[in-house]
């Protein structure tokens, strides 16, 4: 009897040790990631905060680039669902478009989080985001200081804005917020409001046109970094006075801001690192079965040239993947 009982006591041990050992080597949780376009360098940089802090976290992150193509990222999305991923972190190419997609994602057992962004859709997770009215408002409010202090004097001040349209969760409510404040001094005229395109060639392009118009012109506003390097292209080469002001993330740009550029004068960054981070950590939250909140907000960062050395940006940009 009492080898009966040791053998089943054995045969226990094993069991378990056989279940332990399945368990173990569970493959890890999948995360579907959909960029919005890779060919910007704060994309560059949250998805390598997101591979690098995802395969920390133990998850297997398999990341997509839509290029800001609405179908491209619907079909993506499609491809996710039908793969079984564990959960889904996307940056929307339009807020209503991916509603449709985003719903049978959650309707298949899938969470989805919206990052950079949200969708219209009521069974998002949460939606990871900076401020990004907050973003155009500082920049509005340095162009006002600037043109308070440099510019009081002139009769109207010229300000062009290059836009991004296809963008209207983040580029517009930018756009927006810098042009509301600058149009609130009675001396300033926006005399152009157009699509840069979010790249270096449209924008210069644009910014040209508009200074041939305008070659007076006192600012020109980027939604990104491209579309102010773009603009800043289109200033040197007409040896005009304006000044660049953007949005963006680039270490070309901080680099320009560390020397005091004659044009460049600030960029205002949403910090990729912390949406990535945020991001991932929501979809901890929700593996563990944790309530979320609606939003998850963070604060965009003014750089000029007497922040930028308090900034440390270099680091981020060591941790990019080759």
């Amino acid at each position: 009897m009492k080898k009966i009982v040791g053998i089943l006591i054995i045969l226990s041990v094993l069991i378990s040790s056989l279940l332990l050992g399945v368990a173990a080597a569970e493959d890890p949780k999948t995360i579907g990631v959909d960029l919005y376009y890779r060919r910007d360098e704060y994309y560059v940089d949250l998805e390598a905060t997101f591979t690098n802090y995802g395969a920390e976290k133990g998850y297997n992150m398999v990341i997509q680039d839509a290029d800001g193509d609405v179908t491209k990222q619907i079909q993506q999305m499609e491809d996710f669902i039908t793969a079984g991923v564990d959960a889904i972190a996307i940056a929307v190419a339009d807020p209503d478009a991916l509603v449709d997609v985003i719903d049978r994602a959650v309707d298949a057992g899938i969470p989805v989080v919206c990052f950079d962004g949200g969708a219209n859709s009521e069974k998002i997770s949460t939606k990871v985001i900076f401020d990004y009215a907050k973003n155009g408002q500082l920049t509005g409010d340095w162009a006002v200081n600037y043109i308070n202090d440099k510019l009081a004097d002139k009769e109207e001040v010229k300000v062009a804005i290059l836009d991004f349209p296809p963008s209207p969760v983040v580029s517009q409510p930018m756009a927006d917020a810098f042009q509301a404040c600058v149009e609130a001094l009675p001396n300033v005229k926006v005399v152009a409001r157009q699509d840069g395109k979010a790249n270096r060639t449209d924008s210069m392009a644009a910014a040209e046109n508009i200074l041939t118009a305008n070659p007076d012109l006192d600012i020109f506003y980027g939604i990104n970094f491209d579309t102010g390097a773009g603009a800043l292209a289109a200033v040197q080469a007409a040896n005009s006075d304006a000044i660049v002001i953007c949005a963006g993330w680039a270490s070309e740009g901080f680099e320009m801001l560390e020397a005091d550029d004659k044009n460049l004068k600030v960029m205002c960054a949403n910090v990729p690192v912390t949406q990535a981070i945020d991001t991932v950590d929501a979809l901890t939250a929700i593996f563990n079965g944790e309530e979320l909140p609606a939003e998850t907000i963070s604060m965009p960062t003014l750089l000029d040239a007497t922040t930028i050395g308090d900034f440390d940006w270099e680091s981020v940009i060591a941790a990019r993947i080759s």
